[in-house]
């Protein structure tokens, strides 16, 4: 089961340097942005216990790399001191966008992409050049300064270099399977049944992927899109792409010809090597004319900013037969007027309006008695079971693992191993789930003493309590809230938990690191998947997660809040002593999706 990454609040310091805001999200780490005597820098944490050599060999390789479009290790160590559990690397902070980002936002010109794929040319040539393979080259891992325009490869913690141990027993090297090359995929069709056979990726397989990300670039489409998984992989051994400036007409030829033989379907026939690749990219840019400076896609317009289903058409406008696809700065989409905006169910409606008398209750009298009285309808769940024991490789070329498995090898940070295969089954309707209500007797005693306490203070006119104010808003997991929305979980939607196993009692919290188990199926959120996060202990004790980890062990980031019931968020604190950054609350709470922490 892999560990939730490091979840550190803004101000943290780790090894001197302050973090200011989180950047990325994998399944082994988290990188953050921190700062060290006011410089930015790139503070990337990974569990020690999962990936410590792993670490070793990121570290080793960008010791070996000194080039202006690699990304430059500044220094590296174990936190916290005295019993680590993470090691830190601590990397240039690169100012910009991930490439798909920026070739989506910039529209760029084909003069503008050359130059940025040269940059990776470069960056590859000079890694080959001292036996770093990097094995991962894909879009997210490429970073577009916004000063100058100038592209660092980075993420090398998948890479390899000549002369080092292996560190995997799979057929395949890490990776992922949209970038691997086509002799990657045969040796596996040849092999999988051999014990002990190991395919060696080498510089091809870089540039196959560089191959790639141009053909991305110039089309706004990839260049293998089977509509399964067996089906995109017989695409990528065997057939050839229709030439980008065939797809787009104002890809110019010559960069066109330098994609097409960047993705030729064997070592020896593919462009020879990446220094090779610079040479050509230099060769075609010394010739580029002012065609080269028009935008390669058609820009989005008043008129393009359509909506079905209340998303944007995209999609449908990118595979349209005889048009450019768009790329660019989106116009703002109409907002739904009242009549477009779908009515909420009765019983949803009259559940708010429970929560609402309950929460003017609550305020009136300072108790907690009732939040625990009501629980939400829990919808039908989606039973998520996570691949067996094979290689992960196998499920992808044995079987289809569908379009969401694709997206999230792409959307999220690299991982050390491609994420398994999931599989979904609708289980039988749950019952609804009933919630054990606090003892009775306590909770009018509480009651009767709020009620007692407010008539007194209203008679002799009793100083305010000091308010300490809720935590300061925070941003999601990067990718937190699709892959929530993958597993049809949408923002609002809620679901009763538990923070300790056992019979509902009050338990005393701190604040740090917490966990939440959840109480039944939730969708794509088998029930007993644990919710990771960290707990802030104000007024009311608040809770925010971003990482889930199911009885499988299949892994990803969320964003969910702790709630009282259907009251306000976080939740109320017991009677009883406990020293300020402590608190007693009761065990039982629900927690809410939500697209930023409030």
């Amino acid at each position: 089961m892999r560990p939730p990454p490091a979840m550190l609040p803004p101000g943290a310091e780790v090894l001197g340097y302050t973090v200011e805001r989180q950047l990325g999200q994998g399944g082994f780490g988290t990188v953050y942005l921190a700062r060290n005597a006011g410089q930015p820098f790139a503070l990337k944490l990974l569990h020690l216990t999962h990936v410590g050599e792993r670490v070793e060999r990121e570290v080793s390789i960008l010791l070996k790399l000194h080039h202006p479009n690699v990304v430059r290790l500044q220094g590296h160590g174990l936190w916290p001191p005295g019993a680590p559990r993470f090691a830190a690397i601590v990397m240039e902070y690169v100012d910009g966008r991930r490439l798909d980002v920026w070739a989506d936002e910039e529209n760029p010109t084909a003069r503008q992409v050359a130059r940025v794929v040269l940059d990776m040319a470069r960056a590859l040539a000079a890694s080959h050049a001292v036996g770093v393979l990097h094995r991962d080259v894909k879009e997210v891992n490429v970073m577009v300064r916004a000063s100058d325009g100038v592209a660092k490869l980075v993420d090398f913690g998948i890479g390899d270099y000549e002369g080092a141990r292996g560190l995997t027993v799979d057929i395949l090297p890490p990776g992922t399977p949209e970038y691997r090359a086509p002799e990657a995929w045969r040796f596996f069709r040849q092999h999988v049944h051999v014990p002990g056979a190991r395919y060696d990726a080498g510089p091809p397989d870089d540039l196959w992927a560089l191959g790639l990300v141009l053909y991305a670039l110039l089309t706004a489409r990839k260049a293998f899109d089977g509509a399964d998984d067996p089906g995109f992989i017989e695409d990528v051994m065997t057939r050839d792409p229709a030439p980008p400036h065939e797809e787009n007409a104002r890809v110019p030829r010559a960069l066109g010809d330098v994609c097409m033989c960047l993705l030729r379907k064997t070592p020896e026939t593919r462009t020879v090597s990446a220094l090779a690749a610079v040479t050509e990219l230099e060769r075609v840019l010394a010739g580029a004319d002012a065609a080269w400076d028009v935008p390669l896609c058609d820009a989005y317009g008043e008129d393009t900013a359509t909506t079905e289903g209340g998303r944007d058409s995209e999609e449908k406008w990118l595979r349209a037969p005889l048009h450019r696809p768009r790329r660019g700065k989106r116009a703002p989409l109409p907002e739904a007027s009242g009549a477009q905006v779908k009515s909420e169910p009765e019983s949803h409606r009259s559940s708010t309006a429970w929560g609402i008398a309950v929460a003017l209750l609550l305020m009136l009298v300072a108790t907690p008695w009732l939040r625990h009285s009501r629980a939400p309808q829990v919808a039908p769940a989606r039973q998520e079971v996570a691949a067996s024991g094979k290689s992960p490789q196998a499920g992808r070329a044995a079987a289809p693992t569908g379009p969401e498995a694709t997206a999230a090898a792409v959307a999220l940070p690299a991982t050390l191993q491609e994420d398994p295969a999931t599989v979904t089954t609708p289980p039988k309707d749950p019952q609804p789930l009933q919630l054990p209500p606090k003892p009775a007797k306590k909770g009018l005693g509480v009651m009767a003493r709020a009620v007692s306490t407010a008539a007194a203070c209203t008679a002799i006119a009793c100083p305010g309590p000091r308010v300490r104010p809720p935590p300061p808003p925070e941003p999601c997991p990067l990718g937190a809230v699709t892959a929530m929305e993958k597993r049809g979980i949408t923002v609002g939607d809620m679901q009763p938990a538990r923070f300790a196993k056992g019979d509902a009692r009050v338990i005393s919290i701190g604040e740090g690191p917490v966990e939440i188990h959840l109480m039944g199926g939730w969708r794509g959120l088998p029930g007993n998947s644990v919710l990771s996060g960290r707990s802030i202990v104000r007024d009311r004790v608040y809770a925010r997660f971003t990482w889930a980890t199911t009885p499988q062990g299949d892994s990803f980031p969320v964003c969910f809040e702790v709630h009282a019931g259907e009251g306000p968020r976080g939740m109320a604190r017991e009677a009883g002593d406990e020293p300020p950054s402590r608190a007693r609350i009761w065990t039982i709470a629900y927690v809410r999706a939500v697209a930023e922490f409030e």
